[in-house]
Parts: C-alpha cells; sequence; structure tokens
C-alpha cells in the first residue's frame, strides 16, 4: 500500500501536526549510556517477571482442574478473562499518570502488587479465591509496560530503538519461557508431596506452592528500582500534564488508516498467542503423555531460544531496512507475523513430541522477529506525552482483549466444537489456520500509513 492511500495523518484536528502545540525540545541523536542501557536491562526484567506469574498457571491447567472440579471453559475464564478483566479499569487511568512524569513509580508499585497477588494464588482455597487473586494481579499488570516503553523510548536514541526493544521483548519472551522451565521443576519437585494443612487457611497443594514461590522475588526487583533507576528526562517535545484522553482518542482517530489495522491485527494476533501459550502445555499432556514436569524443562529453553534468534534476528533486519525506508518496522511485523503461519498451524498436528517442539521452535523464532518493529513503531509514531495512553491503548486490546478471549476461546472450542479433551490439538490447529492469515493481512494494510506517520513525527521533530 502507498503512503497516498494513508488518511489525513497531518494538518488535522488531533492529527500529527496538531499534537505538538507543546514547545519542542532538541532531540539529539547520542548515545545511551549506561543508564540508558541499565534502564532498558531492568524493565526488560520487571517484564520477564509479569510474564512469569501471568503464564505460570498454564502448568497447572490439569491440576486445578482436577482439585476444584472444573471444565476447559472455567480453566478458559481462569487463564484468560480473571487475569484481563481489570486491565480497562487501571490501565487508562495509570497511563495517564505515568506520562505526567511518574514512570518509575508506576513500574516500581505494579511490580509490587502483582507479585504479592501471584503469592496469594497461592493459598487460595477455591475457584473464586484465585479468580479475583488473579484479577488483581492483571490490574497491576496494566501499569507496567506502558510506563516501561514510554521510558525507554527516552534513554535510547531512536536509531537503536529496535535494539532496545528486542532486550525488553527478551524480558516478555523470557519470562514465559521461565514460567515453563521453572515452573515445571517445582511441579516435578513437589509432585509426591502431601498436602500441608495451614489453620486458618486451608491446604496447600504443590501448584500452591509454586504460586508462592514465584511471586515473591518482584517486591525484592521492585525496591531495586526505586533505588536505582532515575526517573529520564523527556528527551523530545513535551506537553506539560500529559494529553487528556480525548485528545489521544482524537489523535488515533486522525491517524485512523494506521491504527485501526495495526490494533485489529495486534489483537488477532495476540488471541492466537495467548490461547496457544495458555493450552500447549494441557496439549503435550493430552497428545502425547507429557506432563509439566517433562514439558515444562523442555518449551521453556527452547522457547527462550528461538525468541533470542527471533528477536535480535528481528532488530538487526529492521534497523538494516530502517536505513533507506520509513515503514520498516511495521514491514518487518509483517513478515513475521506471514512467515510463521505454516509452522504454528502444523506444530500441533505433529505425529511426535519431538517434531511439534523442532516445528514450533521455528514458528516461535520466525513470529518473534516483529516484536521490536511494532514497540519501536508505536514510540517513533506517537508524541512523547501521548506515548503512555498509546501504549496502555495497544496493551488493552493485545493484553486484555486479545488474553481473555485466546484461552476462553480454546477452551470453549474444545468443549463445545471438539467435545473430547483429546481434541485440543485440532482445535489449536484450526484456530491458528483462520486467524493467523487475517492478521498479517491487517499488518500489511498498516504498511503505507505507518510509513507517512513516522515521516511526519521526523518533520515535526518529535
Amino acid at each position: 500500500m502507498s503512503s497516498s492511500d494513508s488518511s489525513s495523518v497531518a494538518g488535522e484536528p488531533g492529527g500529527l501536526e496538531a499534537a505538538p502545540a507543546e514547545s519542542p525540545v532538541s532531540a539529539p541523536e547520542k548515545k545511551a549510556g549506561f543508564i540508558g542501557w541499565y534502564t532498558v536491562v531492568v524493565t526488560a526484567v520487571v517484564i520477564m517477571l509479569g510474564q512469569i506469574d501471568r503464564n505460570v498457571i498454564s502448568l497447572m491447567v490439569e491440576s486445578i482442574k482436577d482439585d476444584f472440579t472444573l471444565t476447559d471453559t472455567e480453566i478458559g475464564y481462569l487463564t484468560g478473562i480473571a487475569f484481563v478483566s481489570t486491565y480497562f479499569l487501571f490501565g487508562p487511568p495509570i497511563a495517564r499518570f505515568a506520562d505526567r512524569g511518574f514512570r518509575k513509580p508506576v513500574i516500581a508499585a505494579s511490580l509490587a502488587v502483582w507479585s504479592a497477588a501471584t503469592a496469594l494464588c497461592g493459598l487460595a482455597q477455591n475457584y473464586w479465591q484465585l479468580f479475583v487473586a488473579r484479577m488483581i494481579v492483571g490490574g497491576a499488570e496494566s501499569g507496567s509496560s506502558p510506563a516501561s516503553l514510554s521510558m525507554i523510548a527516552d534513554v535510547v536514541p531512536k536509531s537503536k530503538l529496535p535494539r532496545a526493544y528486542a532486550i525488553y521483548n527478551t524480558g516478555f519472551m523470557a519470562g514465559g519461557a521461565a514460567a515453563l522451565f521453572f515452573g515445571g521443576l517445582l511441579m516435578g519437585v513437589f509432585a509426591h508431596m502431601d498436602p500441608i494443612s495451614i489453620p486458618g487457611i486451608g491446604e496447600l497443594r504443590d501448584w500452591h506452592l509454586v504460586f508462592i514461590i514465584l511471586g515473591l522475588p518482584g517486591l525484592l526487583v521492585s525496591i531495586v528500582i526505586m533505588l536505582t533507576v532515575p526517573e529520564p528526562q523527556r528527551t523530545t517535545s513535551h506537553k506539560k500534564g500529559g494529553y487528556p484522553l480525548r485528545e489521544v482518542l482524537g489523535f488515533v482517530w486522525a491517524n485512523r488508516r494506521m491504527h485501526i489495522p495495526l490494533l485489529l491485527g495486534s489483537l488477532l494476533n495476540s488471541i492466537q498467542s495467548f490461547g496457544a501459550l495458555a493450552w500447549i502445555p494441557a496439549f503435550y499432556e493430552r497428545t502425547y503423555g507429557w506432563g509439566p514436569e517433562v514439558a515444562g524443562p523442555l518449551l521453556g529453553p527452547i522457547n527462550m531460544g528461538s525468541a533470542l534468534i527471533g528477536l535480535f534476528g528481528g532488530a538487526w533486519l529492521a534497523e538494516r531496512l530502517g536505513k533507506r525506508r520509513d515503514d520498516a518496522n511495521i514491514r518487518t511485523l509483517f513478515m513475521a507475523n506471514f512467515l510463521c503461519i505454516p509452522f504454528i498451524v502444523a506444530q500441533p498436528l505433529m505425529p511426535t513430541p519431538v517434531l511439534a517442539l523442532v516445528i514450533g521452535s521455528i514458528g516461535y523464532a520466525i513470529a518473534a522477529m516483529g516484536g521490536a518493529g511494532y514497540n519501536s513503531a508505536l514510540q517513533v509514531s506517537t508524541p512523547n506525552a501521548m506515548r503512555g495512553q498509546i501504549n496502555a491503548l495497544y496493551l488493552f486490546i493485545i493484553a486484555a482483549v486479545g488474553g481473555g478471549a485466546g484461552p476462553l476461546i480454546v477452551g470453549v472450542l474444545t468443549d463445545v466444537v471438539a467435545g473430547a479433551e483429546e481434541d485440543l490439538r485440532y482445535v489449536l490447529a484450526g484456530f491458528r489456520l483462520v486467524l493467523a492469515p487475517l492478521d498479517a493481512l491487517l499488518i500489511w494494510l498498516a504498511i503505507g500509513p505507518y510509513g507517512k506517520a513516522h515521516r511526519a513525527r521526523i518533520n515535526a521533530g518529535d
């Protein structure tokens, strides 16, 4: 799509040139320095801990299902809706607070709350207690990523943003891998443990202890953030007090030819990703007989290795293309989402678990190539003082809507359409086959408008 197909991204109310009624501040392309890259690494650790706390429950699906006598649909609500139901309530106001200059305390406080809530999951004695604890985890996590993404854009020069977001996304991928690896190991260690009876609380089983152990480290890291990470100065134009939500939504609407397909494509991608992530350990157990103590320690390192190859390969490609193309970031995202389709569809249909691991790792590496470009695209096409709220909007679509719908859709399809637990593999393959091509098409439609939006931000000096 040519850039002439995009909507009026400049010169109309809420558009790219209307936004900087701010006073421009110089934005020199300088080195990030130690503090800048340290900030990037710390935010990567934060998102890693968030992904551990979010995803470790996927290893416990069968145990929780048996202990609380649940259906796959109820598990889908627990792994998806419970976590994301509070995103909408807390994400936007926390993002607005971060845009007003309080990014570091937002990150630290969010981490402390969700870590404590994860440990509380380890005390749940029934479905609804666990459901509420997961709601608290989700609400707290909604505030961290918008602030982190905005902060990174102020400590790293634009030309190095794909690399910085590759490091950040390494934390994201590492968290998912660590949840599988350490969660699987701990489930194996506690597998034959007799329930521990605690007066006033009840019985604690193996999965309870895993939640408690994995939730506590975040409390320490939140203290480290407050003591060692500085709040960076805005390096480009900034509006004191930030923008009200009305103006942010006006900006998105003025640039709808970029944002609508990108938002919808991101939504379809997140439905697939979160749906698969929540059910892949159960798939290995139901299809090949691999329990969490076997699948987790294998899936974790393999996924991590694939993610590193994909993320830094994608960052290199986005930076290389970016030397001659304004649309490089979204073009890289499109290539990743399109080229991974055969592998992610084929993975659950493989006749052996080893083949499923190999095919899945290739697909995972290719899909990860788009992460750095995607995050960079949102920052460089958005006015500085809107970044937290724009990030929150996308994260709400991705983590709340997609993260809630994905696990639930897979659970409902398995219960209602497939009708048998062992047919989970066909549900996973079919759901990828339908959604993945639509996702890639929508990202393709955003390429041209993003290139024009990027040029407009450069011309505006932001």
